[in-house]
């Protein structure tokens, strides 16, 4: 029993070392993934687009009932609407061509880097020719 406890705790050592030399990556969160600008700025036009388009709809469904329909298109009601839905349409069609997300570059898709003491091990490591330096 002396000896489980012995391993246990020899393990959570281990395990702390092992956390004091690594953590998440920085540039993406660990996930190892990161999103590609264009689609970051498609999307954030998208949120924009979508949020006038509701607008647009609330303000049509909600003008005065005395306001006639007999309004030129030109003018608002309808034609509004129609002209941003038509720029929701071409923006979906526009979608970058590049894939949505890539390897992390920072931790080449890991999601996790290195701490100074974990720098610090390594280069230990290096100098006794247990790894190589890339």
């Amino acid at each position: 029993m002396d000896r489980d406890r012995r391993a246990d705790d020899a393990a959570g050592h281990l395990l702390r070392l092992l956390e004091a030399l690594e953590c998440d990556c920085a540039e993406c969160a660990g996930t190892g993934r990161t999103r590609n600008a264009q689609w970051r700025e498609w999307h954030q036009r998208a949120t924009e687009l979508i949020a006038v388009a509701e607008a647009a709809h609330r303000a049509y469904e909600l003008r005065p009932a005395q306001v006639p329909d007999t309004i030129p298109d030109g003018i608002g009601g309808p034609a509004v609407v129609a002209v941003v839905e038509r720029a929701i349409e071409d923006h979906m069609k526009a979608r970058p061509a590049e894939p949505e997300e890539t390897a992390c570059d920072a931790c080449r898709g890991t999601g996790r880097q290195l701490t100074p003491a974990g720098h610090v091990f390594v280069d230990l490591l290096a100098r006794h020719g247990f790894v190589r330096r890339q």
